[in-house]
C-alpha cells in the first residue's frame, strides 16, 4: 500500500534556504579542494629559494604576475588562489542565505 503525502510543504529548488545549503556545501568543497594547491605551491616556492627572503619575494612576484598567458608556479598559484577565493565567497553567501531565511 503506497502512502501519498502532500508536496505543498516540500522545499522548492529556488527556496533561499535550499540555495544557501547548496552554496555552503559547494563553497566548502571548493575551498577544501584548492587550499592544498595554494599551500603546496607557496611551500614549493619557499623551499626552492636559497633564502627565506628570496622565497617570500618569489611568492610576491608570483602574486603580481598576470594570470592570462602565465605558466609554471605563478599560474598554479593564481588558479589555486582564485579557486580558494571563489570557495570562500560561495561559503559566505551560503551561510548568509541559510542564516537569514532559516
Amino acid at each position: 500500500m503506497s502512502q501519498r503525502r502532500s508536496t505543498l510543504d516540500a522545499p522548492v529548488d529556488t527556496d533561499p534556504t535550499v540555495v544557501g545549503r547548496r552554496a555552503t556545501r559547494a563553497g566548502l568543497a571548493l575551498a577544501a579542494a584548492t587550499l592544498p594547491l595554494v599551500v603546496g605551491t607557496v611551500a614549493g616556492m619557499l623551499v626552492d629559494a636559497p633564502t627565506l627572503t628570496a622565497g617570500v619575494d618569489a611568492v610576491l612576484a608570483a602574486a603580481g604576475t598576470p594570470l592570462v598567458g602565465g605558466y609554471g608556479r605563478a599560474w598554479l598559484f593564481h588558479v589555486g588562489a582564485l579557486g580558494l577565493l571563489a570557495g570562500c565567497w560561495l561559503l559566505g553567501a551560503g551561510l548568509l542565505l541559510d542564516g537569514l531565511f532559516d
